[in-house]
């Protein structure tokens, strides 16, 4: 599962809707740039969860109603909507919302029929990643069960022979029983989040949604680690070809070599405040 951030509340239980940008008229609408596709999570009248932009977690507003316009906003291009909160009624009040952020909890899900090929983003994360079925056979010998096929041998003798002669014996012998074996069905890891498409490329079309998988610790022979290696699935049919959200399962084909592309997220480190060398006290008392 996915680490709890307490400053995120999308890590516990939270649905980003989108942003309040600034006022609009002087009846208390205000302006947001949605980070939703569902309009009816920003239309439709009911319980949402508001976070300041100095509180830590977000408190519960009722939302009256709200209507999408053709504006986008300036930076991100997100679409621009008109909201209304209840007992905010005049344009101060509604200045005083700008740059808080609006959710909605995660177990709320939006009116919209999700289509066929479509998944929200939280009933993804968590789902455990493996290998489909029958995958990797087809560099195993048809004829001699348990050896190699002519092609995968020699990727495996060029990969080798580009390695440093003290990790070759080591690594040889790892890497024959990883690629003799069957691969079909064995865990990859966990998915904990999605980095969505216009996070990566500014252009529409040009880029898919990212599967970011938690791989299990020391995977491959590596040595344990306190953080997380992760690696990054396109999310399109031909490496992710099947999704069975009843058993919490994803199923992918990935690219010889795409699982070896890890990283590692390095933690926000955030400081509120820096402590005196002297406290108050100490320097009061020397002064008698």
């Amino acid at each position: 599962t996915k680490a709890i951030d307490p400053y995120d509340p999308t890590t516990y239980g939270y649905t980003e809707l989108g942003t309040m940008v600034g006022a609009h008229g002087v009846h208390g609408w205000v302006k947001l740039a949605a980070a939703t596709q569902f309009a009816s999570r920003l239309c439709q009248e009911g319980i949402r969860h508001l976070k300041a932009p100095n509180r830590r977690s977000p408190r519960e507003v009722y939302l009256l109603e709200g209507k999408p316009t053709a504006q986008q906003h300036n930076i991100n291009k997100d679409p621009i909507y008109l909201v209304r909160i209840q007992h905010v009624y005049n344009r101060t009040s509604a200045q005083k919302l700008t740059g808080s952020i609006l959710y909605a909890r995660q177990e709320q899900k939006p009116a919209e029929p999700v289509g066929p090929d479509e998944y929200l983003v939280t009933d993804l994360v968590g789902l455990d990643v493996y290998l489909e079925e029958g995958y990797g056979d087809d560099r195993l010998d048809e004829d001699e069960e348990g050896t190699l096929n002519d092609d995968a041998e020699e990727e495996l003798m060029a990969y080798l022979n580009n390695m440093e002669d003290g990790e070759e014996e080591e690594e040889e012998e790892e890497l024959v029983i990883h690629h003799t074996q069957r691969l079909g069905g064995s865990f990859v890891g966990t998915v904990g989040g999605i980095v969505l498409a216009d996070e990566i490329c500014a252009v529409p079309g040009l880029g898919n949604d990212m599967l970011e998988v938690v791989l299990p610790r020391g995977l491959h022979g590596s040595a344990p680690s306190w953080r997380d290696d992760l690696v990054l699935i396109p999310l399109v049919d031909q490496i992710v070809p099947r999704v069975d959200l009843k058993n919490r399962a994803i199923y992918i084909t990935p690219p010889w070599g795409l699982l070896d592309l890890t990283y590692v997220r390095e933690e926000k480190v955030r400081i509120r405040g820096f402590l005196p060398e002297v406290s108050s006290y100490i320097k009061n008392t020397k002064n008698y």
